[in-house]
């Protein structure tokens, strides 16, 4: 069963992402960037990486800056959650090499969708 990561501070974002995924991904959340790059420095067979922007501690672009500087986990895909709703921040983030930019709310569907495509070709 293929893996993700979701890092997001509100655990009830947390429950949803393992509840709308935890059919078909084995599902790992922590609370931070701090905790995911730690996660993922420890154990890096992971097929995706959801992120949120706004976290305390090491917020999303902060952790998704690190990522990248790990030659191991260079070519993770992210997706990343956020309620901001900046259309400069979307592209920004995309411009960095985000695979997608979701925005909270989500429907649990379009979430399932998303994670599968972006998993397809990953172990």
């Amino acid at each position: 069963m293929k893996r993700v990561l979701a890092a997001d501070d509100d655990i009830g974002i947390r429950a949803v992402i393992k509840s709308t995924l935890g059919r078909e991904f084995e599902v790992v959340t922590v609370e931070n960037g701090r905790l995911a790059l730690e996660m993922l420095e420890r154990d890096p067979h992971f097929a995706c990486l959801l992120l949120d922007l706004d976290m305390p501690e090491m917020n999303g672009g902060e952790t998704y800056r690190r990522l990248r500087q790990i030659p191991a986990l260079a070519d993770l895909p992210v997706i990343i959650l956020t309620g901001n709703t900046s259309v400069q921040t979307e592209m920004e983030a995309l411009q960095a090499g985000v695979v997608t930019y979701f925005r909270k709310p989500f429907s649990p569907s379009q979430l399932l969708s998303i994670v599968k495509a972006t998993t397809r070709n990953r172990a």
